[in-house]
């Protein structure tokens, strides 16, 4: 008996894949994915030849009724948008760059990006204290704004963005400090000793699941090396009520929430089936990210300028933390979230907004 093939695709702007049968006397070889990949194989062998001819036609009519078309191998090809892009497409006009912190613990240099380690002063300044209870304010994190992306230079202003918070009173104080002329971030980094580097190995994953606590009182940092950038969507809230766009319950749960568990209720060849990206592209989401759009985490409260009264734009999000090395953490506050405004106009202003998720 000769191999019989049956060819079929898939192609409708939420999905773009194929799927074959070839039948071989008594096996059955499946062959799905996307158009323009190997995709994956499966070879079944079954009792006799009709048997096998039976199968093979069931499975070429589940999914003819599915909506797969005959097709010729190499009449379409694959196509440069992701999975996830195609099933999100109807929301593009809502789309927006978000940053991700791309994270290094090393010894501590005053004029980084960073998380931990000491924050810069200003020659003669004292450290900062609140103004209601007195108590030395927690250093957060510091941005060096020359060493953004690209594409956001100067957006967000010039110097050192500095966030200090008194826990005590639950209040934030975020600050521009202007750097002295031809400052470098990385001119007073010394070289890691061994002894440092045995103390980083474990210290970087003990401050990230504790949330910040240091034992080592700011000699290291978790440096902001780079940022990654992702595809960021609004809050559902934000979306209903700004644009007029509604989430189906399938994307709200594909742009924050989704997990593992989700990717049990789907077959393993569903192009709507959720990908070990899709998990890690919903906690960008809802980490600490440059940019992009605000998770609100419960209810939408646009924040505006107390001076020109203009709405002002998201600088940045505390949120589910930082990763490093397969380590998640370093949460702003537990269970909570944070996110820091900025006049896009009048630069020393901002305003944050914190809350549940």
């Amino acid at each position: 008996m000769t191999k019989e093939t049956t060819y079929l695709e898939l192609s409708d702007g939420k999905s773009h894949k194929f799927y074959e049968v070839t039948i071989d006397d008594v096996e059955v070889t499946v062959r799905y994915g996307r158009i323009g990949d190997a995709g994956k194989t499966t070879v079944t062998a079954y009792d006799n030849a009709e048997q096998a001819q039976k199968e093979a036609s069931k499975l070429v009519n589940s999914k003819l009724k599915k909506g797969y078309e005959r097709a010729n191998k190499g009449d379409r090809i694959k196509q440069p948008i992701s999975r996830s892009d195609r099933r999100l497409a109807r929301l593009n006009h809502l789309r927006r760059t978000g940053w991700k912190p791309l994270i290094k613990p090393t010894l501590d240099a005053p004029l980084a990006s960073k998380y931990l380690g000491k924050p810069w002063l200003s020659p003669g300044a004292n450290y900062p204290h609140c103004p209601n209870c007195q108590g030395a304010l927690n250093f957060h994190f510091q941005l060096n704004l020359q060493e953004l992306p690209e594409s956001l230079q100067g957006k967000f202003g010039t110097g050192l963005f500095q966030l200090f918070t008194c826990f005590s009173c639950y209040t934030q104080f975020p600050q521009i400090l202007q750097l002295p002329e031809a400052a470098n971030s990385t001119s007073l980094v010394t070289e890691i000793t061994p002894e440092d580097a045995a103390n980083l190995s474990t210290w970087a994953p003990y401050v990230i699941q504790t949330s910040g606590i240091d034992d080592f009182h700011g000699r290291y940092m978790l440096q902001i090396v780079g940022w990654q950038p992702f595809d960021d969507y609004p809050y559902y809230e934000e979306a209903q009520d700004t644009y007029g766009t509604e989430y189906s319950e399938y994307e709200e749960m594909l742009i924050f929430h989704v997990d593992e568990q989700d990717c049990e209720f789907y077959e393993e060849d569903d192009p709507d089936r959720p990908t070990p990206t899709d998990i890690q592209l919903a906690w960008d989401r809802t980490a600490d990210k440059l940019s992009g759009w605000g998770y609100w985490g419960q209810s939408v409260e646009h924040q505006y300028c107390r001076i020109c009264g203009q709405l002002m734009q998201l600088l940045y999000q505390l949120g589910q933390g930082i990763e490093y090395a397969g380590h998640q953490g370093m949460t702003y506050d537990t269970d909570n979230l944070l996110l820091v405004f900025q006049c896009a106009e009048h630069k020393e202003e901002f305003n944050c907004y914190g809350s549940a998720f």
